[in-house]
């Protein structure tokens, strides 16, 4: 599982107006510098899951509403909730899986189930953990880095990265999967690679960032993006991490993601991660708004926002 981030929600908890500060209740379109809406939506389904939505095209990524409580995740078997899956989620026409830790990847056999024409985009162990748990190979995609996949009017190009580092946490981190069969509970699902993903759509440019590391070369080809979905979970242990995105992608929009507990059920409403520092990231925010013009923006849990 992404141990870092598990322990990261544990309390001590923010207050309560912290969160009303963070997580909007209802959507407002996406603020384009130059006014020209795409015509679709962008739907946060919480912790790194987003559903991208254009021309009746309805693409994925880290699609995870199931969200077992701790005690479920360190001693029960992996359940997804199937009908929570099709009510949050809905039929997609293609997924993409940034890894394989559970808050990523536990719902992909039900997200399957639900959207038969999808077919899922991941890194070998997330493909294989698929293949283990039933989904049809023929519906399974390993990707490698910089490869490109075409789906309806999107364009979405595999980059690799790192996961975010937690002194001490990360040595007991899992990293692939055991010989046979799939880890019993979610706390031991493995990471296997770790992707971000470049979307294009209706000339715009989307940088979905999952996990809150990065490698130097796969960053170092990117051309500016105009919106950057960030991490914010375990970003601690990458130096610069914001500021080294902005300075590759001078995004025009940044949305914050991975900094809800994911251990609360999406129906009590999101609550930040004990770890998140957020007047640290509103100044990280502040230095890419004053260097390249990115407006923040604070996505609005299971609610469409209209691009």
């Amino acid at each position: 599982m992404c141990l870092a981030c598990a322990f990261a929600v544990v309390p001590p908890r923010p207050a309560p107006s912290d969160g009303d500060a963070i997580f909007p209740t209802e959507a407002v379109p996406l603020p384009w510098p130059d006014g020209r809406a795409i015509g679709g939506t962008l739907t946060w389904t919480g912790v790194a899951g987003f559903v991208l939505e254009v021309d009746g095209t309805r693409i994925a990524f880290d699609p995870f509403v199931s969200r077992p409580t701790l005690f479920a995740t360190l001693f029960r078997r992996a359940r997804s909730d199937e009908a929570a899956v099709a009510r949050h989620v809905g039929a997609l026409d293609a997924v993409f899986v940034g890894h394989t830790h559970f808050d990523h990847a536990m719902d992909l056999p039900s997200v399957a189930r639900v959207s038969p024409r999808a077919r899922i985009h991941g890194g070998a162990t997330t493909t294989e953990t698929c293949r283990r748990l039933g989904v049809d190979p023929t519906r399974l995609v390993t990707v490698r880095d910089a490869e490109r996949y075409r789906v309806g009017p999107f364009t979405v190009e595999a980059i690799r990265i790192e996961h975010g580092v937690v002194p001490v946490v990360r040595f007991v981190d899992r990293l692939d999967l055991p010989p046979v069969g799939v880890p019993r509970t979610p706390f031991r699902w493995p990471r296997g690679d770790v992707f971000a993903w470049r979307v294009e759509v209706a000339g715009r440019s989307f940088h979905v960032q999952g996990s809150a590391g990065l490698a130097a070369l796969p960053l170092a080809r990117q051309s500016p993006a105009d919106v950057l979905i960030a991490c914010l979970a375990a970003r601690a242990g990458t130096p610069r991490y914001l500021e080294r995105l902005g300075e590759r992608l001078r995004p025009k929009l940044l949305l914050p993601c991975h900094h809800d507990d994911f251990f609360r059920p999406l129906s009590d409403g999101p609550r930040p991660i004990a770890t998140l520092d957020w007047p640290a990231f509103l100044a990280d925010a502040e230095r890419l708004a004053t260097s390249y013009g990115t407006r923040l923006v604070r996505p609005a849990l299971l609610q469409p926002t209209p691009i």
